[in-house]
């Protein structure tokens, strides 16, 4: 893949995580929104409407300062910044490391667009659990960024 590939790659890639992401939570938002939650498989997955203003699993969440949300944007950027700084460093013949960071890409500006859209909250709705054990609700953009680094860590593991 030259050079130019491989930036219209992760521009159709990431392009498409986030037209997918906000559609869904589009979706979600007209929809599950109003009852709050479905249950899926009983015991085990529900679709639950949440806004989540925290980072990764909730974290920071409940703070409403405008301090927040621009550490949250400006940590935003930094990412994106260091993405671009591989992508742009990066061998044309690696392709997980490029699809990693292409999923990467797409869910995290799938998720800053929902920032910016929802005062700082980024919508979940997929909603995991066994017995007590509850994992924290999730999204596709979240599902995006899982992916591509766990593609990454392949890609680092195989060429070690």
């Amino acid at each position: 893949m030259n050079s130019m590939n491989k930036w219209a790659h992760i521009g159709v890639v990431a392009g498409g995580l986030i037209l997918a992401d906000q559609i869904i939570k589009l979706g979600v938002t007209q929809w599950l929104a109003p009852v709050g939650r479905i249950s899926v498989i009983p015991g085990f997955f529900n679709l639950t409407y949440v806004q989540n203003t925290g980072v990764a699993f909730g974290m920071f969440a409940g703070s409403h300062s405008t301090l927040r949300l621009m550490i949250l944007a400006a940590l935003a950027l930094a990412a994106l910044a260091i993405i671009v700084f591989f992508i742009h460093n990066s061998g044309d013949n690696e392709p997980l490391f490029l699809w990693g960071l292409s999923f990467i890409c797409g869910g995290a500006l799938g998720n800053q667009v929902d920032r910016i859209h929802n005062s700082g909250a980024v919508v979940d709705f997929l909603d995991f659990y066994l017995g007590s054990f509850h994992w924290p609700v999730f999204n596709l953009a979240d599902i995006g960024i899982t992916m591509g680094t766990a593609l990454i860590i392949l890609h680092l593991w195989r060429n070690r």
